[in-house]
């Protein structure tokens, strides 16, 4: 189930900095065990594939059954195609998964500032005075050192 947070709170979150995300990390979760298990079937269907065109070349022979072999295992015929293409889902499906994990990592980021900017709000209305005044100054500074704190994460896990 994705983090969300009550519709209650959305006028609170909104005085307190950004929006919370809205992203649906459980659907990017899915969509990346989909394209997993798609690669696997296609891993399935090579090795099945593979078995096929090795029985036919055990038990058969002529020019037709060499050319088939030829054409199925060179790099570029469907034996590698279909290695690629596996691959390829499944690495789509890694990325999905990790997406996923950023945007629940920035959900809780976003839950961490809404919490130090009420926090440091709360205490310099508490003071009363010039700590009352700074309020707003105390917002805007924990709402761009956090914004820096994700921006630096978020670049490390890309990269």
């Amino acid at each position: 189930m994705s983090m969300q947070l009550p519709a209650s709170l959305t006028p609170v979150c909104l005085f307190l900095g950004p929006p919370f995300p809205d992203g649906d990390e459980d659907v990017l979760d899915q969509m990346g065990c989909a394209y997993d298990q798609h690669g696997a079937r296609m891993r399935e269907h090579l090795a099945a594939a593979k078995s096929e065109v090795d029985r036919v070349v055990v038990t058969s022979e002529g020019d037709g059954v060499t050319a088939m072999h030829e054409h199925f295992t060179r790099p570029d015929g469907p034996h590698g195609n279909l290695g690629d293409a596996s691959t390829g889902s499944q690495v789509v499906g890694l990325a999905l998964k990790i997406s996923g994990g950023i945007v629940l990592a920035h959900k809780g980021v976003t839950i961490l500032q809404y919490g130090l900017t009420a926090a440091a709000l709360a205490q310099s209305l508490a003071a009363g005075g010039l700590g009352a005044a700074l309020a707003p100054a105390i917002r805007q500074a924990a709402l761009r050192g956090l914004d820096q704190a994700t921006l630096i994460a978020t670049s490390s896990v890309m990269s």
